[in-house]
């Protein structure tokens, strides 16, 4: 009897422990990661090379736009050319916008190309070039750069005179290897030529009839390799491997 008093007197707070054991494990732990961009960036630029791709993500909303066009791989809008001034390495690029108001073709650091306040990804890609085609790159490159080469807000791949980030990329490869390297175009849909049209206030009549350079069409070839992609939300990601220029 006196035992049974005793268990009578505990159940209350025996059934408590273990209701509140219960409720304490059905409540679920989640752990996140915290990558830091400038880490990652200074990671990247040990890894440039002269003549290597970088490729970004910004995000803007002409950015999250542009990214569609790529087909194969749909992570980056924005694209330049890696040369060295003084030893240290700049991307050579096309762009406007708040960015460039004046259009004019711009180098900037591997920071600024990046910056973590305005891109959430970038990457490092690498096309097999001999080394005299190295050379004419650079000459070619500076000799546009030099010359002031205005931002192509036609996207006409049939002017010179005027080029948008991955035209340039595109024309500046093919000239110094002879058509070696011959990157490849890619038709817009009618959905997106509608878009395109009405962002960049041209005819869609125009538009619709256009092949662009896509950013993917860039490094999803067999020209080109990748050294390391990186992404500042998930950290980085894994490269296929290095591929030195040819010699």
């Amino acid at each position: 009897m006196r035992t049974w008093f005793i268990l009578m007197i505990l159940y209350p707070g025996l059934q408590s422990c273990s209701r509140h054991d219960t409720e304490q494990a059905s409540v679920p732990v989640t752990t996140k990661t915290y990558w830091d961009p400038y880490a990652l960036i200074q990671e990247g630029q040990t890894l440039l090379s002269e003549g290597d791709l970088v490729v970004r993500l910004n995000q803007d909303p002409i950015s999250l736009f542009i990214k569609n066009f790529n087909r194969l791989d749909k992570t980056y809008s924005h694209a330049g050319i890696v040369l060295f001034d003084s030893g240290h390495p700049y991307i050579f690029h096309m762009v406007k916008g708040d960015e460039n108001p004046d259009g004019k073709m711009r180098k900037d650091s591997l920071g600024g190309f990046c910056n973590p306040r305005k891109s959430t990804a970038f990457g490092i890609f690498r096309y097999k070039l001999k080394a005299h085609e190295l050379v004419s790159l650079k000459r070619l490159i500076r000799k546009w750069y030099e010359k002031g080469v205005q931002f192509d807000t036609a996207f006409d791949l049939t002017t010179n005179d005027r080029m948008y980030c991955s035209e340039m990329v595109s024309k500046s490869l093919a000239a110094v290897t002879n058509k070696r390297i011959a990157i490849g175009t890619t038709r817009l849909s009618d959905d997106e030529a509608r878009l395109f049209s009405s962002h960049i206030r041209i005819p869609f009549a125009y538009a619709s009839k256009l092949s662009v350079v896509a950013i993917d069409d860039l490094y999803k070839n067999p020209f080109c390799h990748t050294i390391k992609e990186f992404n500042y939300k998930t950290g980085r990601q894994a490269a296929t491997g290095v591929v030195a220029n040819y010699q």
